[in-house]
């Protein structure tokens, strides 16, 4: 083990750059605590004179503590690991490596939201001799359990993913993630991801449009599974909407595309997801054939079904042709 916390009397040879400015017109100085004034100064000072230590690489671990944030600190604390690291035999780095990535892990926990985090731990993987994914999903699963939609984690997800170049269980994922929420939009998108990567055949987007209806049956008005079918058609069957989809989206939509709306006394019926209506809307208009049903579509939008985007329907309404 790697001593990770610093003893301050080791820096007695240092001395401390000012962190403020020191100017007289300064318009509101900031408050530093004492410890985070003199961790800082030191750093600033370590920095200055290019110090690659382990006495440095300790110290920025404080800092960090302190100010999670501070990017250039974690650059710094890199260059340091890669430094210490250089003539190392392979396992002496693997062990070195592993230590950095076990302290990520930790400060992770207290820091779900922080981003330095993630790029951080990309760079230590990227330099790692023998890094495994299987190391990484437990912490990432963990963070996910307790935010479900943290942009952050997701994304490190899906680095991870192309890094080791390993798709194997993250449809089986994504699905218990859908399960888990079926509004969870990061979730849905992540599923995308996946198949975009993997390039199903057409048995098996045929098959994931029938799971997409089911999830949409279950919750009609629910916009993540209306875009991620929609996502399916363009992405890997050419926008060529078959009419089975069609009619299973008009079952949500009591058949408002069928209305007269030029007639004064029509009266909209409720419907049970305005999101099928913009699906149709959509698919409506690509045929010069059926623009008339994109404009019923996005008129009964505009008027009731979701009136808070009535600029936005009228607008998609003046570009029909």
């Amino acid at each position: 083990m790697f001593e990770m916390t610093p003893k301050m009397g080791e820096f007695a040879d240092v001395e401390p750059l000012s962190i403020s400015t020191g100017l007289p017109d300064e318009l509101c100085e900031i408050m530093y605590t004492d410890e985070y004034r003199e961790l800082l100064g030191i750093a600033r000072s370590l920095m200055a004179r290019g110090e690659l230590s382990e006495r440095a690489l300790r110290l920025t671990g404080r800092v960090i503590d302190l100010a999670p944030a501070f990017y250039t600190i974690w650059n710094y604390r890199f260059d340091i690991l890669v430094s210490l690291s250089k003539d190392l035999s392979n396992d002496e780095k693997v062990l070195r490596l592993n230590e950095e990535l076990d302290w990520i892990d930790e400060f992770t926990l207290n820091n779900p939201k922080n981003y330095q985090i993630w790029s951080y731990k990309q760079c230590i993987l990227q330099n790692h001799p023998s890094p495994v994914l299987k190391r990484e999903l437990p912490i990432l699963k963990f963070m996910l359990d307790e935010d479900t939609k943290n942009y952050h984690v997701w994304s490190f997800r899906k680095w991870c993913i192309l890094f080791f170049n390993d798709f194997s269980n993250e449809l089986e994922f994504a699905d218990s993630m859908v399960e888990r929420d079926v509004y969870n939009n990061s979730a849905w998108t992540h599923r995308m991801f996946i198949l975009k990567n993997l390039k199903p055949t057409a048995v098996e987007i045929k098959t994931e449009v029938e799971y997409i209806m089911r999830k949409i049956n279950y919750v009609p008005q629910n916009i993540s599974p209306w875009t991620y079918l929609r996502g399916i058609y363009e992405n890997f069957l050419a926008s060529k909407y078959d009419n089975n989809i069609v009619e299973f989206a008009k079952k949500f939509t009591s058949n408002v595309t069928d209305l007269d709306f030029e007639d004064p006394n029509v009266k909209l019926p409720d419907i049970e997801s305005s999101y099928s209506l913009e699906f149709l809307a959509h698919i409506y208009s690509l045929q010069k054939t059926t623009i008339i049903n994109a404009k019923r579509a996005y008129m009964g939008l505009s008027s009731k079904y979701d009136p808070i985007r009535k600029f936005y329907w009228d607008s998609q309404i003046s570009r029909l042709h």
